[in-house]
């Protein structure tokens, strides 16, 4: 028998270090902003502050305070904590994806020349390359806003929240405040353009039509964005006046659901049904993978598809050999197994939130729309969420549920559940030793 005190686990102490550092590093984060907040003495409770904080740096539109009544420099500083937490979600990627193997993805993410190991070599030229991609985008959209007719200040404010998924709005009726064709237009487009990964960002700047034709998850990307386009203009086209209003509307509420950004320029938490489940499923899904948006990944979507139509060849012809292919590659077991265990955790995540927010007085709609936004980092919701992302309808505790949920989900909830994994592993291995 093999000695206990020579017990293995799992996790190695180097990864496990640097999965305790990102969830350190994004706590000091919150505490810092919680500070800010209650320093400005225009948010007098510790909750909110910290509410407000955690929804900046997971880039979720949730909010608990009236922006209107915020000062300039606050406002500046909410656009700041998103475009912060949208940037560190991207750099993030960088150090989660290979401690768990993910070479595959993270190629995607820099769009380089070698698109298996040269990330891996050059680490810090990838990171360059994707915070300068970042940066620029942020600064054009800037620049679209403004010519299309937003003042300096909210095209500043509004070009920081869009380029980092984050729907942070200076107005409480966030877009709709405009009233403005124009700069709808440019905020869909701006928002779908954030929910897609740099790499695809850097072909398309480059012309690299190639390179985008290749990508299975920028096709599927942008295939759920028209359908859901075409549905939600069909079954609003009443609601909405029809015609060119019509179909603005849609495209907008589309990109802002899918990149999970949360900007709304119309309350379709009244439309019938139909929109409205297709909406929620969007948020759920979330951007693609190697963007600063939230959700289960575009990409991952496409992974667990390919595992049940494998799965479905299989029960008919169970010596074949089916792999999962993306953008012409198969995916390694080990992959497939990874995206398998996330989605188990994400569900789970979920069903806890679900849960939570049930019982600490959200009605079924309102938990479970609330939980599913919250952890894919969006903010709008169902039920009592319906509106303008206004979190204040809900109990302290229940909150304190969104809270939790808006961080899992931006930290890809592994590296929680890898932190606590291993500390329990520690506690068992000195158990053993006794």
């Amino acid at each position: 028998m093999s000695d206990p005190s020579r017990v293995r686990f799992p996790w190695h102490r180097s990864a496990v270090r640097v999965l305790t550092t990102v969830v350190a590093t994004a706590s000091s984060f919150v505490v810092t902003s919680t500070v800010v907040y209650l320093a400005s003495g225009e948010v007098d409770r510790v909750d909110d502050a910290m509410f407000e904080s955690v929804a900046g740096f997971t880039t979720t539109s949730l909010t608990v305070v009236d922006p209107e009544a915020l000062s300039t420099w606050l406002l500046t500083w909410r656009a700041l904590t998103q475009w912060l937490g949208g940037l560190g979600g991207l750099v993030f990627a960088l150090v989660l994806v290979p401690t768990f193997g993910g070479q595959r993805r993270l190629s995607e993410v820099a769009g380089g020349r070698g698109r298996r190991a040269v990330l891996t070599r050059r680490w810090s030229h990838t990171t360059q390359r994707v915070v300068l991609t970042y940066a620029v985008f942020t600064v054009l959209v800037f620049g679209a806003y403004a010519a299309a007719g937003m003042g300096v200040f909210d095209a500043a404010t509004f070009g920081l929240t869009t380029a980092s998924t984050g729907g942070f709005a200076n107005y409480r009726d966030s877009f709709a405040h405009f009233d403005s064709a124009a700069i709808e237009w440019v905020g869909a487009w701006a928002m779908g353009l954030a929910g897609m990964s740099v790499a695809a960002l850097v072909w398309l700047v480059r012309g690299q039509v190639r390179s985008l034709w290749r990508s299975t998850e920028l096709k599927f990307y942008a295939g759920l964005i028209l359908l859901a386009t075409v549905l939600v203009a069909a079954w609003t086209w009443q609601d909405t006046g029809g015609g060119a209003d019509a179909v603005r509307h849609s495209f907008f509420t589309v990109t802002s659901a899918i990149s999970t950004t949360g900007f709304r320029v119309v309350d379709w938490g009244h439309w019938i049904f139909a929109p409205q489940a297709m909406l929620l499923l969007l948020i759920g899904v979330g951007s693609m993978a190697g963007s600063a948006g939230g959700g289960f990944r575009v990409l991952r979507v496409i992974e667990v598809l390919g595992i049940v139509r494998r799965e479905l060849v299989l029960q008919l012809h169970p010596q074949a050999v089916v792999p999962v292919k993306v953008s012409g590659a198969a995916a390694s077991e080990a992959s497939l197994t990874r995206v398998h265990n996330f989605q188990i955790l994400w569900v789970l995540a979920a069903a806890f939130g679900v849960f939570g927010i049930a019982s600490l007085g959200g009605d079924l709609l309102t938990a479970v729309s609330g939980a599913i936004s919250a952890l894919a980092t969006a903010g709008p919701g169902l039920g009592d969420l319906t509106g303008f992302a206004d979190a204040t309808v809900l109990a302290a505790p229940a909150r304190g549920v969104l809270i939790a949920l808006m961080f899992l989900g931006r930290l890809s909830i592994y590296p929680v559940v890898v932190v606590i994994g291993w500390g329990i592993g520690e506690v068992q291995r000195m158990k053993l030793r006794r």
